[in-house]
């Protein structure tokens, strides 16, 4: 499994502040988890934000020949990459990501040196709403810090 460790200094110290004000956060990196899911479906559906590299003119003949394109870039099947997403969250993480084999090779790219099975270079696709280097994406950052905003206000007022 791929590991990602997010490194967001505002994003850890409101996340701090809930912590101390409200206790257990589960429910909170629950939905989390749930929020970074849909971010990945946003990134599947607009076929990235920004927008993903076109296939190969390889790869899109090879997908015509078995009549998978046109289509969308990264969803060839129904139980493919899109389709196998999934969260978990705990009283301090929230995880998204994905179990298939290939998922790291389409979320960061490869080159058929390092990978001799590929019929290429493999162009980073990121599907997941966060950057090689652990950033989230801005769409997911500005959801996630809004939800544990909101999250911190309500708990101030119970």
């Amino acid at each position: 499994m791929l590991t990602i460790e997010l490194k967001h200094q505002h994003l850890q110290q409101t996340l701090d502040q809930i912590e101390d004000a409200i206790g257990d956060l589960t429910p909170l990196m629950q939905s989390i988890a749930a929020e970074l899911a849909s971010q990945t479906e946003e990134n599947f559906e607009h076929e990235g934000r920004p927008e993903w590299p076109e296939l190969s003119d390889v790869t899109t003949e090879k997908r015509a020949e078995h009549g998978h394109w046109p289509g969308q870039i990264l969803q060839v099947s129904a139980a493919g990459l899109a389709a196998s997403i999934t969260t978990r969250a705990t009283d301090r993480s929230a995880m998204v990501g994905s179990n298939k084999p290939y998922a790291a090779m389409m979320q960061f790219g490869g080159e058929r040196v390092d990978f001799p099975q590929l019929w290429g270079d493999i162009p980073a696709r990121p599907y997941l709403p966060v950057s090689n280097a652990g950033d989230l994406q801005a769409e997911a950052e500005e959801a996630v810090l809004i939800m544990c905003l909101d999250h911190l206000r309500k708990s101030g007022d119970s």
